[in-house]
């Protein structure tokens, strides 16, 4: 039997990167799948391609940040599918404002030179790029997770696995917004596990190392090179990678797993 089959799963980010990939993962497994996106086109995209393989999908257009529209998300999967068995959180956003993308690569270089300098990143950083980071990782994850439980609490079971990155465990230089809102989803996630234990709610969190997508295409080359030389593995991830680790966590095979935070990153951090 398919891992999923009969449940309905919400997977926002779902329409391109490792979203897609979950998506995709869940769907042949026999989950029926909400694919939640900012972009239309991208969650639309996904959808049809889990359509022609045979499985069922709706395309949601959603901003993770926006509670309301969470709620309206959340309030349609359950209209026309009855009920929510599984979310994964993997909307996010990566990039930095092209004043901060270019002093970070200017230091990066000079560092690789041999300098010593600091990136000089965050004391340039504005209130707004530090917010909208935290607010469409750290707030999306927990805006999401509440509507989930509202439906999961009052049935008894429900899985839940949040997008971290290993960035939340070792930090990522040039990147303060960005690792702040993945630890925050660290401690969020081991709080929220145990609090729901009791109502056979099971909540992961999965913190990838670098992984090819199109969030990460465009980091600068000079850093990508710095964390392949720091990898053992010798390679970057695949979406397809961290698909198959929330398959896992989600399904029955993980029934005695909570609270914890599965690393997949070639070795970069142990």
């Amino acid at each position: 039997m398919a891992l999923l089959a009969g449940r309905v799963a919400v997977v926002t980010g779902g329409g391109s990167g490792i979203g897609r990939a979950i998506a995709r993962a869940f769907a042949a497994e026999g989950a029926r799948v909400a694919v939640a996106d900012l972009n239309r086109t991208g969650a639309e995209r996904v959808a049809a391609e889990i359509h022609e393989a045979g499985g069922a999908a709706l395309a949601a257009p959603t901003d993770v940040a926006d509670s309301a529209q969470v709620d309206a998300l959340f309030a349609r999967v359950v209209r026309e599918w009855g009920t929510v068995d599984v979310l994964s959180n993997n909307a996010g956003i990566g990039e930095l404002s092209p004043p901060l993308r270019a002093q970070s690569e200017l230091a990066f270089q000079a560092i690789l030179g041999g300098a010593r300098v600091s990136l000089g990143v965050t004391r340039r950083m504005d209130d707004a790029e530090w917010r909208r980071m935290l607010d469409v990782h750290l707030f999306g994850t927990f805006a999401c997770t509440r509507a989930a439980l509202r439906v999961m609490e009052e049935r008894g079971r429900g899985a839940i696995v949040n997008m971290a990155s290993v960035a939340g465990l070792a930090g990522l230089p040039g990147g303060a917004h960005y690792g702040a809102a993945k630890a925050g989803i660290i401690g969020f996630t081991k709080s929220v596990a145990v609090e729901v234990g009791g109502a056979n709610v099971r909540v992961n969190a999965i913190a990838p190392g670098l992984i090819d997508t199109p969030m990460t295409a465009d980091m600068p080359a000079v850093l990508r090179q710095m964390v392949l030389m720091r990898t053992p593995l010798g390679r970057s991830g695949t979406p397809e990678d961290i698909a198959a680790v929330a398959l896992f966590l989600v399904s029955d095979e993980a029934s005695f797993v909570t609270g914890q935070v599965v690393s997949p990153n070639g070795g970069f951090y142990t």
